[in-house]
């Protein structure tokens, strides 16, 4: 048999690309084990005696998990070896029964939706509000110093004798296509309407932090949703190295039932490698039902090793996570010299004169993700529209720097603890010289295309609109039907449409734009979509 994965796998390996995406360990080895990297078939075991079985552990594994609870404050913590998306299966099932109403982020990965349908539970959405980046006018701050001449007069006059600073200093806010955070006054008006609707949610998931690092203020969020007698689960698989960085609270800190981490993603561990944090001691016992539905009976291994000596590389090495914050203070404070590409940096971390993200209002945001966002309106030397797309193949094709993901109007590069000075370096100046060739003209129109997630409550529950018939429909004739199926773009596999909305004109010209700038769109099939037939 020809050896199709391995021979596809070296090729890529010797292409020298470098992965600005997961997973954390960046395709590092920790220590230098050769026994272990080398003879990894010798680490692949099963439940055979004198080992231990990770659905009932009680020996090496049971020790395992016990140090865990330890450094992350858990009342029990448990191993994922199917990823996250286990655990958040696992979650919404011990938190809520068949039927029951759910409030839900509308920017939650398309697991909590999967699990929303096999429950046939009737969701209710809260929509974060976009984020808004100020941008210059004219020329940066960089640009001015340029102009300094040796005897320290800014020469601040263009040839036709026009004062350029204060042209440079005026800003102009532009929104982004990033979602902020969950605020406690939104969460918290939508459970008094859901109440006084007689619809009180039995649970509330939100993502912190997202996909693009904002964080939420899930201390307040928790102190409301127990308030009402709601359990609250947080979807932290972005965030497993904040439990080991300065300056950030996880959710188990702040107080919510279920947490969910994939170590994978940030951490130096194994993709698929992830964690279940539970708070609540009352969920405990549903949480390891359901773990034994949702997990493999055959589980890896090689991955809980992996994940194992994550967590203590994470426990024992808080040093190496205070410089990896300094590199990433460092990397940030290069933005400036950038007009057209930004890096977004909001929260308590803009300083007061930062023309790049003073109008960015969240809770908190993870430094670890670096977010580059193109300014609306900008175009290359060809006159042609610039999009996050563009950006990601060029990094890609001319520096091989390969991105997490791309979306229409920005890039995500996930950093980790293992990523070096020098890789920092190379990225900045990659970005540098793709923004030097760049050019920005206003907007005409003011219109931000992809505007389209919404808190659109369903016509069908979503659970039996996917057991319905549904028929493919092209996507502009789809307008006023109901959805038989998930439309999102992967990554970061977030719901245009699920099951039972009914598609509106935003959903489609959002869609369409997602196609037209190269994402890559699951649902879509010929410019058909699938929507529920006519009765």
């Amino acid at each position: 048999m020809k050896e199709y994965i391995n021979e596809a796998l070296e090729k890529y390996i010797n292409k020298g690309t470098y992965p600005w995406h997961m997973p954390g360990h960046k395709r590092l080895p920790l220590e230098k084990l050769e026994n272990f990297w080398n003879g990894i078939y010798a680490h692949d075991f099963t439940e055979a005696k004198d080992l231990d079985d990770m659905h009932e552990p009680e020996m090496f594994i049971a020790d395992s998990l016990a140090e865990m609870k330890k450094v992350y404050g858990t009342f029990a913590t448990y191993m994922l070896v199917n990823g996250s998306t286990s655990g958040l299966m696992t979650a919404i099932h011990a938190t809520c029964h068949r039927g029951d109403v759910i409030l839900v982020a509308r920017n939650c990965h398309k697991a909590v939706y999967n699990a929303i349908c096999m429950l046939e539970l009737e969701p209710e959405y809260i929509v974060p509000d976009y984020v808004d980046m100020r941008w210059h006018c004219g020329v940066n701050q960089a640009m001015l110093d340029k102009m300094t001449d040796a005897r320290g007069k800014d020469d601040c006059e263009t040839r036709e004798g026009t004062d350029i600073r204060g042209e440079g200093d005026r800003e102009t806010p532009e929104r982004t296509d990033i979602l902020g955070d969950i605020s406690p006054d939104k969460l918290e008006r939508a459970i008094n309407t859901m109440i006084a609707d007689s619809r009180k949610p039995s649970a509330v998931i939100i993502t912190s932090p997202t996909y693009e690092g904002v964080i939420s203020d899930i201390g307040t969020l928790a102190e409301i949703t127990h308030r009402y007698g709601i359990y609250l689960i947080v979807d932290e698989a972005q965030g497993a190295h904040l439990n080991f960085m300065e300056g950030h609270e996880t959710a188990m800190e702040q107080g919510a039932d279920i947490v969910i981490e994939s170590l994978h993603k940030t951490m130096p561990a194994l993709t698929q490698t992830s964690l279940l944090h539970v708070m609540n001691p009352k969920l405990d016992e549903r949480v390891r039902r359901y773990l034994q539905i949702f997990q493999t009976s055959s589980p890896s291994y090689i991955f809980m090793q992996s994940m194992e000596k994550a967590v203590a590389f994470g426990a024992n090495n808080r040093a190496v996570f205070v410089e990896y914050g300094w590199r990433l203070e460092i990397f940030a404070e290069k933005r400036d010299n950038l007009r057209n590409i930004r890096l977004f940096r909001p929260g308590v971390n803009v300083s007061k004169n930062d023309e790049g993200c003073s109008a960015c209002k969240v809770f908190d945001h993870d430094e670890g993700r670096l977010v580059f966002v193109v300014r609306p309106g900008t175009v290359d030397r060809s006159g042609q529209i610039f999009t996050g797309v563009m950006l990601a193949d060029i990094l890609a094709d001319r520096y091989g720097l390969i991105v997490e993901m791309a979306s229409v109007s920005y890039v995500i590069c996930i950093s980790s603890v293992v990523d070096s000075v020098d890789s920092y370096d190379i990225l900045f100046k990659a970005i540098e010289e793709i923004d030097s060739g760049l050019e920005y003209r206003s907007i005409v129109d003011g219109s931000r295309a992809m505007d389209i997630i919404s808190g659109r409550r369903s016509a069908v529950v979503p659970g039996k609109a996917w057991d319905e018939t549904s028929e493919m429909v092209p996507l502009e004739l789809s307008v006023g039907r109901i959805s038989g199926a998930f439309v999102y773009a992967y990554p970061p596999g977030i719901p245009v449409l699920a099951p039972g909305e009914i598609v509106d004109e935003r959903a489609v010209c959002g869609i369409d734009t997602m196609i037209r700038s190269g994402l890559n769109v699951s649902g879509v099939d010929d410019g058909c979509i699938a929507v529920l037939c006519e009765k």
